[in-house]
């Protein structure tokens, strides 16, 4: 019986670092969806601007697209545990500082200063837990699974997130939020403390040349080259709908806070059974049609969410759009992985970080103020029809 059971455990889980960081950090990422879905909820009450929502959302990501480069040198000269160590840290200090200004009704901009200042951080983050996961497996066959398993992770808190931070919101405010995020830093501290990995080579002497060979690696891949792109341009414009979904609960749907928390949770819930999908593939070719199918999909739910404007319909379409998104996040990641040498993992790393992030503030500055222009339904409409003539172009290429 118990044998049994061994066999539906997935096997980066049966080894004990990616099963001490895929809980710790799992535990850690629900508290960030909490905050993540109450700040966006508390701006949106402060500001009524939908404008306001995207310039969060910018003040988020530009640190990150200024210093994911950066992040991924640091990745491939440090020890990732150490630099874990210190971002996860820093993160703690940050939602602590967020739990304050709440309580003592700092104004918008203390939020955007906070924001971006979790954006810095983030830049040192991402790609040293991208390139971190590869460590934690002793067997480079269950990669594919454990890059699966760590983004169905991921997606679990989207959905978990959320939902509890709608109705945490409604009951105590959102302060209360941004103070559990800050407890929930302790799991993932923990689970660093007890993974046990050999130090890093020290490649501080190889930057400049690595940095180079990324860069040729990237453009002589046409696969790799192909997947950047298309997620550049899923991450400049596949994430209106995430930007404008607090206003179109409040405006379109007229749900409350709790239907917000639902609307994010549908999001997540697709973007869960993406990861899971995606996790039963061992299998590693013919992943670009997957990308090619997964940039289509996000492109017709963009449309479907401005079209069809009820609650249930609306949960419908965003299940699809947090599939076709994360799905297209995870294969590249997978094909990036599968494809790179180790001495240039971390560089790769940042520069897919930097593919999906580098044009989202941007994406998410002018999707704001177009929203307050031409109103939430013309602009994810032009959303979801300009990405689809721009997959069309780069697919004929």
């Amino acid at each position: 019986m118990s044998n049994n059971f061994c066999n539906f455990i997935p096997a980066p889980l049966k080894q004990l670092n990616f099963s001490l960081y895929f809980w710790g950090q799992g535990i850690s990422l629900v508290g960030s969806w909490i905050q993540s879905a109450a700040l966006s909820w508390l701006v949106y009450k402060i500001t009524s601007s939908t404008s306001a929502l995207g310039l969060l959302t910018f003040s988020a990501q530009v640190p990150m697209a200024i210093f994911t480069l950066l992040g991924g040198d640091i990745a491939d000269t440090f020890q990732k545990k150490k630099i874990l160590y210190i971002t996860q840290t820093a993160f703690t200090f940050v939602a602590l500082l967020m739990f304050l200004a709440t309580i003592e009704h700092a104004n918008f901009w203390f939020f955007i200063l906070l924001t971006s200042i979790s954006g810095f951080i983030a830049a040192f983050d991402m790609p040293t837990r991208q390139a971190f996961v590869v460590e934690l497996v002793s067997n480079k066959e269950d990669l594919p699974q454990a890059i699966a398993l760590n983004s169905g992770m991921f997606n679990a808190a989207r959905i978990i997130g959320p939902s509890i931070a709608g109705f945490l919101v409604a009951l105590f405010g959102e302060a209360i939020c941004f103070l559990i995020n800050a407890v929930s830093f302790l799991a993932v501290l923990t689970s660093l403390f007890f993974i046990k990995t050999k130090k890093g080579e020290n490649l501080t002497k190889r930057v400049r040349v690595n940095f180079k060979e990324a860069y040729n690696f990237t453009i002589n891949s046409k696969e790799i080259l192909m997947s950047i792109t298309i997620l550049s341009m899923a991450g400049f414009l596949g994430i209106s709908y995430m930007v404008l979904l607090p206003a179109i609960a409040k405006i379109i749907l007229n749900t409350n806070v709790q239907g917000y928390g639902l609307l994010m949770g549908s999001s997540g819930l697709g973007s869960l059974v993406a990861a899971l999908f995606l996790g039963t593939r061992k299998n590693t070719s013919n992943l670009i049609n997957i990308i090619k199918r997964s940039s289509l999909l996000l492109s017709v739910s963009l449309i479907g969410i401005a079209m069809f404007q009820n609650f249930i319909c609306s949960m419908i379409f965003l299940f699809l759009s947090g599939f076709g998104l994360i799905s297209l996040a995870v294969t590249t990641n997978t094909l990036i992985q599968v494809k790179t040498p180790n001495n240039i993992r971390g560089k790769m790393m940042s520069i897919y970080s930097l593919s999906f992030i580098g044009l989202s503030p941007f994406g998410a500055l002018v999707i704001g103020f177009l929203s307050n222009s031409i109103g939430i339904e013309s602009t994810l409409i032009l959303c979801g029809f300009t990405l689809l003539l721009a997959d069309i172009f780069i697919f004929k290429l």
